[in-house]
């Protein structure tokens, strides 16, 4: 009974999460073309890898990266993974954002999101949450 309540209780914060990565226009444009700004990253690491050895992965991964900035208007975002989420991933994503912001308190997470470099550390841990729990992990 008790895991329930708890479980019931995540999904508000859960809600107030997504609704603050929707509305806010910082998150919205930081997380914006995240997944495929990096996909674009690596496949010019690996292709420049293949043409010209160490040096060429770095040539290729900076220009893969310039590729993905460009190209960020389409994008996969973050917002849409997470929407997709099962429930105990959701549970286990909150857990997380909880453990980062310090409380479990809507209003902390609200508070948090203040600082540059606090969003910057929510994103984060976000796409790499989300990533991990994609690979199964």
């Amino acid at each position: 009974m008790a895991a329930h309540l708890a479980g019931m209780a995540l999904i508000p914060y859960y809600e107030h999460l997504m609704s603050l990565l929707k509305t806010n226009p910082e998150l919205h444009k930081t997380a914006k073309g995240m997944f495929k700004q990096v996909a674009w990253g690596a496949c010019g690491t690996v292709a420049g890898a293949a043409v010209g050895g160490p040096f060429g992965a770095m040539v290729g991964g900076i220009a893969g990266s310039l590729i993905g900035y460009r190209l960020s208007d389409d994008y996969q975002s973050l917002i849409d993974v997470m929407q997709d989420l099962s429930d105990a991933e959701k549970e286990e994503l909150v857990k997380k954002v909880q453990e980062l912001v310090g409380s479990s308190s809507i209003e902390a997470l609200t508070r948090y999101i203040g600082s540059q470099a606090q969003r910057s550390a929510l994103l984060n841990l976000l796409r790499s949450a989300v990533n991990e729990m994609s690979k199964g992990g």
